[in-house]
């Protein structure tokens, strides 16, 4: 992939006149989405910085975001409900009326064997992790097809195409989370809408939890290392600003599928 630029500008259709692009980073207050606003910050980019409970760690993801020089907010919603996310995106929009990427790096897990997986997990990981995506995808879309132009980069994980042990229903809601990302990308390609979707691999993270194997069990990464945090943000960004790509599922570790 070729290197991107230290700092990409927005150019409209029809006019030569470039501003400062934005990012809204759905779970920027994560482990992996608070890294990705930082590195969207110090290439040059506004950063919108969502939460959903955790408001301690969105404000100090905006703040470093402002220490690097660039304009950042916070907004709070519960991604899942249609509702909230209306609002989100209103917000959004009246804080910077153009958007040019939505980076998704919201998501949830239990870990339960098929048959222990009681209906409220279920649906619990269902809206999270794919009810979610597709709401903020609709109204994401929507904006950039109006203007023509932008980038979606989904987080998914390669239990999507590996499934795992007690990762059932974790793995069928990332299967569909591809499903829309691959769907989407035929859908607005013509509108010059990218939609992209990474494999991050184990970082360190509530999410993981307890589950972050140790060095000795990896034995299944060719590298016999996990990814680092620095080069999954480093390929987000590039993936995100990478003009010509659509379409696609990258998988940022050294596991085979």
């Amino acid at each position: 992939m070729p290197a991107a630029p230290k700092q990409a500008l927005r150019q409209d259709q029809g006019s030569k006149a470039a501003s400062i692009p934005t990012v809204l980073v759905l779970g920027g207050s994560g482990a992996i989405g608070s890294a990705v606003c930082l590195r969207f910050a110090q290439n040059g980019w506004n950063v919108g910085v969502h939460y959903h409970v955790n408001y301690d760690s969105a404000a100090d993801v905006l703040q470093k975001v402002e220490q690097l020089g660039r304009e950042g907010r916070t907004f709070q919603a519960d991604t899942s409900d249609s509702r909230q996310t209306h609002v989100l995106f209103d917000q959004v929009q009246t804080v910077w009326p153009e958007l040019d990427a939505l980076v998704w790096s919201v998501g949830t897990t239990v870990d339960r064997l098929t048959v222990r997986i009681t209906p409220s997990e279920w649906e619990r990981m269902l809206h999270t992790n794919l009810t979610g995506l597709f709401l903020c995808l609709q109204r994401g879309l929507r904006l950039f097809s109006e203007r023509r132009g932008g980038a979606v980069t989904v987080m998914s994980s390669l239990s999507s195409a590996r499934g795992g042990a007690g990762q059932a229903a974790y793995a069928a809601c990332k299967a569909g989370a591809l499903g829309l990302v691959k769907s989407a990308a035929q859908e607005f390609g013509e509108a010059n809408v990218r939609v992209n979707a990474i494999f991050p691999g184990w970082q360190q993270s509530p999410l993981a939890g307890d589950a972050f194997p140790h060095p000795d069990q990896l034995h299944a990464h060719v590298l016999g290392r996990t990814p680092s945090l620095e080069d999954v943000t480093d390929f987000i960004y590039r993936l995100t600003t990478t003009r010509d790509i659509s379409g696609q599922v990258y998988n940022m570790d050294s596991r085979i599928w």
